[in-house]
């Protein structure tokens, strides 16, 4: 009976506001409509402790159209400003900015099949929108004006994006290319560099704890990419999966990623250094995430 009662445990998921866990290691779990806080040292064997999550069917603040279509394969998941907030996408054709404590939507905009969100300065959102009617492009909005696209700029099977801070700027992945763009003033992006990715059909796209290197996938495998360089060599240490949809590393050196199992999704999250898997059996899982505010 203990261990029933424990496992229930594991599994619950906090009803109201985000319920502070006692470790500092968690990581961010999307797919269907749902995106999932996990606490990755309080979890038992495969069984995730999960600690937060949202699903877009139960946000009520958001458009009926949103809530019920567009929000139905969420595809990216990212903490902003030190954790409080979150940043979604969704190949429905959707992206929004949620708070963590009460799950309020702050933001939302149309992106037709959004494959990737990114935070800039002056509260700019930029958005990968992938091969779809009126996709294959970055997309820019001001939170203050939701559904107002303030820019755009072509790119065929847009599905990365990455913020760089030191450099200040906005990193790109579209299905054969990496590009670099700058802000031009509050309303654009200028496209300042591209390099031809190795392999086919860039998706994932995340920077290094170290800020030196930029993870990327595609149908063959995973590389990084250094900032300073501009070259591609393999991940050291990380074991290759075609079709991985994503990776990421912790400061310890912890690997995070997923490889579908069927179709473009999993049910696991996968670990390396050490090698672990966490179990969502009833989840179609797509990304995961390290959570670093």
């Amino acid at each position: 009976m203990n261990r029933v009662i424990s496992l229930i445990s594991l599994l619950a998921v906090s009803v109201g506001g985000f319920a502070q866990s006692t470790s500092e290691k968690l990581l961010m779990v999307c797919g269907d409509s749902k995106v999932l806080l996990v606490d990755y040292q309080q979890g038992q064997d495969s069984i995730p402790a999960v600690v937060w999550s949202w699903d877009a069917h139960e946000a009520m603040d958001l458009p009926t159209e949103y809530r019920t279509r567009k929000f139905n394969s969420m595809d990216d998941c990212k903490a902003i400003r030190q954790g409080e907030q979150l940043l979604v996408s969704s190949s429905s054709g959707a992206i929004a900015v949620l708070n963590r404590k009460d799950k309020k939507v702050v933001f939302y905009a149309s992106v037709p099949n959004a494959h990737s969100i990114e935070l800039l300065p002056g509260d700019l959102i930029a958005a990968a929108a992938s091969t779809a009617p009126n996709g294959n492009r970055i997309m820019l909005f001001d939170q203050k004006h939701p559904e107002k696209p303030l820019y755009s700029d072509s790119l065929f099977s847009a599905h990365g994006l990455v913020w760089d801070q030191q450099r200040k700027s906005l990193f790109a992945l579209g299905l054969t290319v990496l590009r670099e763009y700058k802000l031009v003033g509050t309303k654009a992006l200028k496209l300042v560099q591209e390099w031809t990715i190795p392999g086919h059909s860039g998706h994932d796209l995340q920077p290094t704890p170290d800020g030196r290197h930029l993870f990327l996938t595609e149908e063959t495998g995973a590389w990084q990419f250094d900032l300073k360089t501009h070259t591609f060599t393999k991940i050291p240490g990380f074991t290759d999966a075609p079709h991985t949809k994503s990776v990421g590393r912790d400061r310890r050196g912890q690997f995070i990623y997923t490889v579908p199992e069927e179709s473009w999704w999993t049910y696991h999250v996968r670990f390396q250094h050490p090698s672990h898997a966490l179990s969502f059996p009833t989840m179609k899982v797509y990304k995961a995430r390290w959570f670093r505010p």
